[in-house]
């Protein structure tokens, strides 16, 4: 025991680079987490609404639609 040495020789962490490569995982997560979660709010939101104004447009008569809110009094001009 007297010839064995007090600390281990055993190579410390490699700390050269490690904030570069922490930096471009971290930039590589957040990349595919928009891309993800991009794609997941255009189909899941903005597909739907879209859909919901076409198919409301579809049917909407304007003219119909003024003469209800004519009858109504809705308009003084009117």
């Amino acid at each position: 025991m007297a010839n064995t040495p007090a600390t281990s020789s055993s190579a410390g962490p490699v700390l050269r680079g490690l904030h570069n490569a922490t930096i471009k995982r971290n930039l590589a997560v957040a990349l595919g987490l928009t891309a993800v979660i991009t794609v997941a709010f255009k189909i899941l939101v903005n597909d739907p609404k879209k859909s919901a104004y076409a198919e409301f447009y579809q049917k909407y008569d304007a003219n119909k639609s003024f003469e209800r809110m004519k009858a109504a009094g809705r308009f003084q001009s009117c």
